[in-house]
């Protein structure tokens, strides 16, 4: 009798819960365009009323369904949604693409529809293909409801749950033949649904599984600085390919780092471009270096002097190795497997260390999947040291790589074998500025040269940015500082080193009053606290990607019939750990040079996040310091 009473409890709350209809796409209501404001957040300046998608596979392909209803109650701070972006990957295809505009006005609904998919702007970002559309003509009340299909692979199904502004409601549905097999990791453990529905059914005969999720009331994530990429803080459901059947074979995908090794190693596209001779592609002084990391340096600049990176990803070969070499161009693991095998050839002990990039996500290393990797690194282990290289980038050096590459986590691979290991960037990433300048009395003006000067990481970065639109970027220095720009000159010198030269005038920081004249030394490099300013609990740990030195010095030549009044005071922090330091000064160094120094060295690339209080308290500290005024005064 209790076993019977058990079951019957279980079979009506299965059947309660299951009465929730899923893909039931709202249509508008009035109630939702006077909404005041989100009963989740008050402050929330959107939110999502309803988002819905769907996964439906057939065969080795999915269809993607999205529908999704958007409240915007303060458009001056909803910017990014009023932007419709959809990311689209080589072999993907959009389709049914309806964006519709609600308003409210005079008691009535009225209803804009774009459904021209040539009103998409295709834009590359990062190397991202997206689908951008800005949606014209919105007003705070309105409500964006769009839709879109994709036709799309099989691997990634995922789906974010937290978004920058809160959910109402959202569902996810993933629809699968019996040849298909997923597993999810995520779904219900970081975030409960409020429905599930797992089901089987049955198509043409054909045995599917459906899994369906709905989620309410989600309270936004809050986007935090100094955080490498908030995606991966951000739950959501993730179900993990397993398994597929096609055509009488059945692909089961190793469980194990080993074995995702053994395949790789077997693999023409992989182990077999590593096998590839190349015994006559290096010069021979090159191979004939005495020292093993000059001779790795060497090899290394050989590569990225000889083939180009195509901006593509990737961790297994598209083309086989002499393709490569014969076009001079490869994505980043042809690029960096021909390293591997240079290094070989030149009797270093290589090999390829595989990666997911920033933007793709930490890489769980507890749970092997291959589809969760992105890129490949080449390895040198010279005296039980590792040293990696990207040669996709030309200013990289070893061990000195891009910032997309460290993302805490990589596989080695030796042979078929595979070893988990952590890596993080210990060398420090400098940026210098240096202002030379003269103030003009007569026109209240400051006129001057600017040299700036970044290296390590910093300066990989500003290569990259440099060597993609060279305008674009010595443009960006008119705009960071807000000065007018005569004249920007920028190379790269022998050390790897970025550097720009600027000449500049500018008045926002000088003022002439009857005898005096006031301003800011660091003019305007002054800086503020902005940077770490979160008044909020801090939630995650805070990454810097890299150590940072950043020094100002500013040498501003007094005018001929003025003496110094007002002087500002020194400062020097050194907090007990010695991780954090700041010095400032301002001193006569001639008879008529005021010069300012600003310096703040940060020892570590990321720190816990209960180190937050300490950063808010010594950049406020920064901040009040660099904000300190000269006077001068007729003699």
């Amino acid at each position: 009798m209790i076993k019977q009473i058990a079951l019957g409890i279980i079979l009506y709350s299965g059947l309660c819960f299951s009465q929730h209809k899923f893909l039931n796409y709202p249509t508008i209501t009035q109630d939702e365009l006077i909404k005041p404001k989100s009963l989740i957040d008050a402050s929330a300046p959107a939110e999502i009323l309803y988002n819905s998608v769907r996964y439906d596979i057939e065969n080795l392909s999915a269809e993607k369904t999205c529908f999704s209803k958007i409240k915007i109650y303060d458009r001056q701070r909803s910017e990014k949604w009023l932007n419709i972006e959809i990311p689209v990957v080589q072999g993907e295809q959009l389709s049914s693409f309806v964006v519709n505009v609600y308003k409210y006005s005079n008691g009535k609904i009225e209803k804009v529809t774009f459904n021209k998919k040539e009103q998409l702007k295709e834009n590359v970002i990062k190397g991202l293909k997206f689908f951008k559309m800005a949606i014209p003509n919105v007003a705070d009340g309105d409500v964006i409801e769009y839709s879109y299909k994709l036709s799309t692979g099989i691997m990634n199904v995922a789906c974010y749950l937290e978004h920058d502004i809160p959910a109402v409601y959202q569902e996810y549905n993933l629809e699968y033949p019996d040849g298909v097999t997923y597993v999810f990791n995520s779904a219900g453990s970081l975030l409960q649904p409020e429905h599930h529905v797992s089901e089987m059914s049955s198509r043409l005969g054909v045995g599917y599984t459906v899994e369906r999720f709905a989620f309410t009331d989600t309270k936004a994530i809050k986007e935090e600085k100094f955080v490498k990429n908030a995606n991966r803080y951000r739950k959501r459901i993730k179900p993990e390919l397993q398994k597929y059947t096609y055509r009488d074979s059945t692909y089961e995908f190793a469980k194990t780092w080993n074995k995702i090794a053994k395949g790789l190693d077997e693999s023409d596209n992989f182990g077999g471009f590593l096998r590839t001779s190349t015994k006559d592609v290096l010069p021979e002084d090159i191979k004939k270096t005495a020292r093993p990391t000059d001779r790795a340096d060497k090899i290394f600049d050989y590569v990225k002097s000889n083939v180009k990176w195509n901006k593509n990803h990737g961790f297994i070969a598209d083309q086989n190795l002499k393709s490569v070499l014969k076009t001079k161009s490869g994505n980043s693991a042809e690029i960096n497997l021909l390293l591997v095998n240079l290094f070989r050839n030149a009797g270093l002990d290589a090999n390829p260390f595989l990666i997911s990039t920033v933007e793709n996500g930490i890489l769980n290393i507890v749970a092997p999947n291959m589809n969760n990797l992105n890129y490949l690194l080449a390895s040198v282990k010279i005296d039980g040291q590792y040293y990696f290289y990207d040669a996709t980038s030309p200013n990289s050096k070893a061990n000195l790589l891009p910032e997309r590459d460290w993302n805490d986590f990589g596989i080695l691979i030796e042979g078929q074998k595979a070893t988990d290991i952590s890596f993080s960037n210990t060398n420090v990433s400098t940026k210098n500025l240096y202002i030379k300048a003269k103030l003009d009395v007569d026109s209240s003006k400051i006129t001057g040269v600017l040299s700036s000067t970044d290296g390590g990481m910093y300066a990989i970065e500003a290569f990259d940015s440099f060597d993609e639109n060279q305008t674009r970027y010595n443009d960006s220095f008119k705009t960071q500082y807000k000065i007018t720009t005569k004249n920007v000159e920028t190379k790269r010198l022998d050390s790897g080193e970025m550097s720009s030269q600027i000449a500049f005038e500018e008045s926002q920081n000088i003022d002439v009053v009857g005898s005096k004249i006031i301003f800011n030394p660091l003019l305007f490099l002054m800086g503020g606290n902005e940077e770490f300013d979160q008044k909020e609990e801090r939630q995650n740990h805070i990454d810097l990607v890299s150590p940072i030195s950043r020094k100002k010095t500013v040498d501003i030549e007094i005018p001929e019939g003025y003496t110094l009044s007002i002087v500002p005071k020194s400062k020097n922090i050194v907090t007990s750990d010695k991780e954090l330091t700041f010095k400032y000064k301002c001193e006569l160094v001639d008879s008529n040079i005021l010069r300012v120094t600003s310096e703040i060295k940060i020892a570590s690339d990321n720190y816990p996040k209960e180190y937050y209080p300490a950063f808010r308290q010594i950049w406020k500290t920064v901040s009040d310091t660099e904000n300190q005024v000269v006077s001068l005064t007729k003699k």
